[in-house]
């Protein structure tokens, strides 16, 4: 299990994230053209930085409220080497993912889904300039999903044994991140999903996506924000 969970969120979730930045915009001109979709593009960017380059920061906090054990704020930065081989080893060809359509409720979703956010895309697609479809879709519907399964899957951060002595420090950062990272934000002053949000594409995606599958789609967000 530790070492599932540490896979998931250090090497391959990461590449959610990585590829979401081809699928954003931020240029003040689109503030008067599309200003939803540059508040989502600032958030996901902005959060983006703050999961990459300031997350292991934290690390001599957490260590001292006894979180952690030491080492992980080590020069080497051993998270980010995590995030890097993770990133680095790509994402590899696929298309065999349809044969788990039929075993899947997810996999089931995210193919049709995918089809849905493709088409819908093509129409708005003055309403979204310089932005890559594809990377947009991973960016919004997979990794708000992929936060989504995390934390029904895992329960309790509990279950992360940090006494093992092979991979408890694998399990130490796990359970921080659990806690505190998976989850939706509460507080938050702006719209973040599709549902609801007014904008003729994320309506458009959400009315078609919700006779699918309903819960999924009700948590598919506009942007990264946790």
């Amino acid at each position: 299990l530790i070492l599932l969970w540490f896979n998931m969120f250090a090497a391959q979730h990461v590449k959610l994230h990585a590829m979401a930045n081809w699928g954003v915009n931020v240029d003040e001109a689109l503030a008067d053209v599309n200003p939803f979709f540059r508040q989502s593009s600032v958030v996901t960017v902005l959060y983006n930085y703050f999961g990459y380059t300031s997350f292991n920061g934290f690390f001599e906090t957490w260590a001292k409220e006894g979180l952690v054990s030491p080492g992980w704020k080590k020069p080497e930065k051993p998270l980010v080497q995590a995030f890097n081989h993770g990133i680095k080893a790509n994402v590899w060809q696929h298309t065999q993912i349809v044969e788990l359509v039929k075993y899947s409720e997810f996999v089931n979703f995210v193919v049709q889904v995918r089809a849905i956010f493709t088409a819908e895309f093509q129409k708005h697609k003055d309403l979204f300039p310089g932005t890559d479809g594809e990377a947009m879709f991973v960016g919004t519907v997979l990794h708000s999903l992929d936060h989504c399964l995390m934390d029904w899957n895992l329960k309790d951060p509990l279950w992360l044994d940090v006494d093992d002595p092979r991979f408890g420090k694998m399990a130490e950062v796990g359970r921080v991140v659990k806690v505190g990272f998976v989850s939706d934000i509460p507080g938050l002053y702006f719209h973040k999903r599709f549902k609801g949000s007014g904008h003729p594409f994320y309506e458009a995606v959400y009315r078609k996506a919700a006779k699918i599958n309903k819960k999924f789609a009700d948590n598919m967000d506009t942007c990264i924000i946790k």
